[in-house]
């Protein structure tokens, strides 16, 4: 069992860290619903989030015992619950030139 539970977080680290690398385009699909299939979900979330997390500087470094990939692992759970509020909430944070926040 815990050869399992091992193996499961190993997995999810390496894709948790291809992610990272990913494309950084915003996807062209439009969000899926709340009621989506979790597969259609999270395939847009992972193109998402790459592309989010490029266009919004952290806004301070992680402590050092907090792993490179948290803010990663965070917004793609977040976004999986409801990819459209996800994308709405998301786009509003993005800097935009000319746009005072």
């Amino acid at each position: 069992m815990r050869n399992l539970v091992y193996a499961t977080f190993l997995i999810a680290c390496a894709s948790t860290a291809a992610l990272a690398q990913a494309d950084d385009k915003r996807p062209v699909a439009p969000a899926p619903m709340a009621a989506a299939a979790f597969e259609a979900r999270e395939a847009w979330c992972q193109d998402y989030v790459a592309w989010f997390i490029g266009e919004t500087p952290a806004a301070r470094p992680a402590p050092a015992d907090v792993r490179p990939t948290h803010r990663l692992e965070v917004e793609l759970n977040s976004c999986k619950l409801d990819p459209q509020e996800y994308e709405r909430i998301t786009l509003a944070e993005i800097p935009r030139p000319g746009r005072q926040g």
